[in-house]
C-alpha cells in the first residue's frame, strides 16, 4: 500500500505536469527481493524501488516566438547558474532576453552557447536561428546554442521541472543538431494514459485496505470465539 501511495503521488505529478514544456513523465519500477517467511510464519520480502525520467520526446508545437526553439532528435540545451557555474540540461527551449541582453531559460538561468553564456545586443533587429542552432541578427552571428547528449539519458537526475543534471555525467556535444526556431517541445504526458493510471492504482489500494479489514475482522473473531474456553 506504502508503494501504491507512491505511485499515486508520482502519477500526480506527472498529471499536473501535462502542459509543462518539455518536461519528462517519472516513471518508477518495484523489484522484491529475499521472500521469505518470519518466525511466526509471515511472508516478508525486501523492496528495492526505482525512479527515472522517460526522456521520450514530447510533441513539438508551433509558437511563431523567435526565441521558441525545439530540438528534433537527440540532444539537450545547456543552461549554467551564473553563481555557482553549475550547468543544468532541459529539452524546455522557451527562451527570453534578459534585461542586460543575456539568453535566458524562465528559471532565469543563462544559455550556454558553444562559446559560454549567449548575450543578444540591444536593437539586434530580427533574429534568427537555423537548425545548426547559429544565432544571427544584422547578418551578424551572435553565437552558437549548446546542443548535448548523453551516453544514458535516464541516468539524467531531476533538479526541478523540465531540468536535470548530469548525474555525474560526462556530456557530448551534438555534431549535427537540429533546432526548428519558433517551436517548442510539449510535456511527453499523455494526460489519459495517467487518468488511467490513477484510477488503477486507487482500485489497487482499494482491495489491498479490504484484505486488511477483512482480515482484522477474522482475527478479531478468532480472539472473541478463543475467549469462551
Amino acid at each position: 500500500m506504502a508503494d501504491l501511495v507512491r505511485r499515486q503521488e508520482q502519477t500526480a505529478n506527472n498529471l499536473a505536469n501535462a502542459g509543462t514544456v518539455g518536461f519528462k513523465k517519472d516513471r518508477s519500477f518495484v523489484q522484491t527481493l529475499n521472500e521469505r517467511l518470519d518466525a511466526e510464519g509471515s511472508p516478508q520480502s525486501d523492496r528495492l524501488t526505482s525512479q527515472w525520467a522517460d526522456m521520450q520526446a514530447g510533441p513539438i508545437e508551433q509558437t511563431g516566438n523567435p526565441l521558441d526553439v525545439a530540438i528534433d532528435g537527440a540532444g539537450f540545451f545547456v543552461l549554467s547558474d551564473e553563481n555557482t557555474g553549475a550547468f543544468r540540461y532541459t529539452r524546455a527551449g522557451r527562451f527570453s532576453l534578459g534585461a542586460d541582453g543575456m539568453l535566458r531559460a524562465p528559471s532565469g538561468h543563462l544559455v550556454e552557447g558553444q562559446n559560454g553564456p549567449i548575450q543578444i545586443p540591444e536593437n539586434a533587429g530580427e533574429i534568427t536561428i537555423d537548425e545548426a542552432g547559429n544565432i544571427r541578427a544584422n547578418n551578424q552571428q551572435l553565437g552558437t546554442l549548446r546542443i548535448v547528449t548523453f551516453e544514458n539519458p535516464a541516468g539524467l537526475r531531476r533538479i526541478e521541472g523540465a531540468t536535470f543534471d548530469a548525474g555525474g555525467q560526462e556530456p557530448d556535444d551534438v555534431v549535427e543538431p537540429r533546432v526548428r526556431q519558433g517551436f517548442v517541445e510539449g510535456s511527453n504526458v499523455d494526460p489519459i494514459q495517467e487518468m488511467t493510471e490513477m484510477i488503477t492504482i486507487f482500485r489497487l489500494f482499494e482491495t489491498q485496505q479490504k484484505t486488511i479489514q477483512t482480515t482484522d475482522q477474522v482475527l478479531s473473531s478468532i480472539t472473541r470465539d478463543l475467549g469462551r474456553f
